[in-house]
């Protein structure tokens, strides 16, 4: 009697199981495409809700996928990522056209006035001068979608309002770069990641609480004063940074 042919076994943990399947469902549908609700799609896969929700929640984060509270999961946006290395301080202008994207600029901000005590320490400024800053809020999309919301804080001294013209991209890193009279340096770069607030997520089209990547900068002259310090929350699957690290030998 001929035994039969072994039956490969799926070892792979729950977990990983759902990853899989979730991840071959989303290479058949497209962008916009509403996912089978909770229930449904824990009993097709023959998991618990409490697993599935988990999985749902790193592709929120990794930005392949959007939730709509009270209307259901959705398949995000599937453009490019922009990658870019953090060693070079270049502004995202420069890096979506490096990738052939289309940048506009959305909720534009534009204000002059006194800075606030958190603003004056991250323009290692003393705190006993009064300091008039212009503050550049703006949220910057590609192809449409949202995908930074930034805000620069620059001392009037360097930057006045009517730099911010209709003709403005979306970098104050490139216009104090038009300046002949500063020699920019170096950029302090400080990255964790941070829940979206309600007002950064309405603005970036994200449920509250979504997971952003946050980058505090403080941009250096030669002379070690700071001229820009920017706060940036960035949309989770839309960038990849990398950092190039020098090995020190014994």
């Amino acid at each position: 009697m001929t035994s039969p042919e072994p039956v490969a076994l799926n070892i792979r943990p729950p977990y990983a199981q759902v990853e899989a399947a979730i991840t071959a469902m989303l290479e058949q549908m497209q962008p916009g495409d509403r996912l089978p609700t909770e229930p449904v799609l824990a009993s097709r896969l023959g998991v618990s809700r409490a697993t599935l929700r988990e999985v749902l929640r790193t592709f929120v984060e990794r930005g392949l996928l959007m939730r709509r509270q009270g209307v259901g999961t959705f398949v995000a946006s599937r453009m490019p990522i922009l990658e870019a290395g953090l060693e070079v301080l270049e502004s995202l202008e420069r890096m979506a056209k490096r990738s052939g994207l289309a940048v506009q600029v959305a909720h534009l901000e534009v204000q002059e006035r006194p800075a606030t005590p958190d603003e004056i320490s991250g323009l290692v400024h003393s705190p006993d001068d009064p300091l008039e800053v212009l503050v550049v809020d703006r949220v910057i999309t590609v192809e449409g979608a949202p995908v930074a919301d930034l805000r620069d804080i620059v001392p009037l001294l360097y930057l006045r309002k009517e730099a911010v013209d209709g003709n403005f991209g979306g970098s104050v890193l490139d216009l104090l770069l038009q300046r002949n009279d500063l020699m920019l340096s170096t950029s302090r770069t400080d990255i964790i990641a941070e829940a979206a607030n309600p007002r950064c997520a309405a603005r970036l089209n994200v449920p509250p609480g979504t997971a952003l990547l946050k980058l505090t900068a403080q941009l250096y002259t030669c002379d070690e004063k700071v001229v820009d310090y920017s706060i940036s929350y960035f949309v989770p699957g839309h960038f990849k940074f990398h950092v190039m690290r020098k090995v020190i030998n014994k």
